[in-house]
């Protein structure tokens, strides 16, 4: 594939590319025909927007393809994503990152881009990212040497420390004990609960960097809870690690194939029902499986781009999701863990709009 294929292949990697769109914009349209947009597929999804002042009680009509079109092509043509700095790029990763929701049906922009925009005008935005510095910068391969840990400062991240087996045979006797609840409620009842694929948590994640801007782990978090301090501390890895790369969808649905657990009679079946819009069996890898044969996972930015949030096929009757992953995140299955060094404090910026070193 190439790097436009990548960007374009699922719906985190065409939200990255419309961030950096937005990023890049000089002087917006005056145009309020996206908003209207937005809106009225939020109602068809079963949504709404309370309206106040002038005019609130007649909204706008839907405008058609066409106006939608027009709309995409005026943003654009206000942009100049071929420029995106490093800082740019970051910033789209992170709001491609936070309006990820596996649990729900996908947001207004997300149907817009995967279903309303021309493929043409998509592929001309991909073209002039990918061209840019700092996607360049944020794409390069990372390799495997550097290393971190984020420790969010938030009761909701924090937890203490439990050996990793005891983690994982935790999390399947969990996992099984949900298939208890069944398939026999229709598929798009308003049910929800663990929608996740991550590796459970407690275990050590690392990630990487670009640039001293501090790791993913703090710009790129799926469902993220508000925290805005971190300690991150270097992670020694073993270089001689057996680490599992999954770096597209077909990685992923390989490693189910090898390490099947089903959870169609879980709710997922729901959840990923109402982001997918799938119906059919699913499965995810078993970890306590994978742990007896390799020491960790690796999911590549490349592959959260590609894959995320799509409905993986992996057979002629099961799929799978990548949902709650950070990307270019390596998840440590096995005890002892990558040592740590000194830890530093990162802080959140509004005003700056990025991550600090305190």
């Amino acid at each position: 594939m190439t790097v436009i294929e990548d960007l374009l292949a699922g719906p985190r990697g065409r939200r990255f590319c419309w961030e950096v769109v937005l990023a890049t914009v000089a002087e917006p349209p005056d145009d309020d025909t996206l908003f209207w947009a937005d809106h009225w597929i939020t109602v068809r999804q079963g949504g709404g927007v309370s309206f106040y002042g002038p005019g609130s009680a007649q909204p706008r009509p839907e405008p058609d393809v066409r106006q939608i079109t027009v709309a995409h092509e005026a943003l654009v043509h206000a942009a100049d994503p071929a420029s995106a700095t490093l800082d740019q790029a970051l910033a789209a990763l992170r709001l491609a990152a936070d309006s990820a929701r596996w649990w729900q049906e996908p947001d207004a922009v997300d149907v817009r881009l995967g279903s309303v925009v021309p493929r043409t005008l998509l592929v001309r935005v991909a073209t002039a990212v990918a061209g840019s510095p700092g996607v360049q910068a944020l794409l390069a391969p990372s390799g495997a040497a550097k290393q971190w840990v984020v420790a969010p400062d938030s009761p909701w991240e924090q937890g203490p420390e439990r050996p990793a087996s005891e983690l994982l045979a935790e999390w399947r006797r969990e996992l099984v004990a949900e298939r208890a609840h069944g398939t026999e409620d229709p598929v798009d009842a308003p049910i929800s609960g663990t929608w996740w694929t991550s590796p459970p948590g407690g275990l050590v994640e690392t990630t990487t960097e670009r640039g001293g801007r501090g790791p993913f782990g703090l710009w790129a978090v799926e469902d993220h809870t508000g925290w805005e301090r971190a300690d991150v501390s270097p992670a020694a890895v073993d270089p001689t690690a057996r680490v599992l790369t999954i770096d597209d969808a077909e990685d992923w649905a390989a490693l189910c194939r090898r390490f099947p657990l089903d959870v169609t009679a879980t709710t997922r079946r729901h959840d990923w029902y109402r982001a997918t819009g799938r119906v059919g069996a699913w499965v995810v890898p078993d970890w306590t499986a994978v742990a007896e044969q390799v020491d960790a996972v690796r999911l590549t930015l490349l592959g959260w781009l590609r894959a995320s949030g799509t409905a993986v096929p992996v057979d002629d009757r099961t799929a799978s999701v990548i949902a709650g992953w950070t990307p270019d995140t390596t998840a440590w299955l096995h005890d002892p863990r990558p040592s740590l060094g000194p830890s530093s404090t990162w802080v959140w910026s509004d005003d700056r709009a990025g991550w600090f070193s305190a």
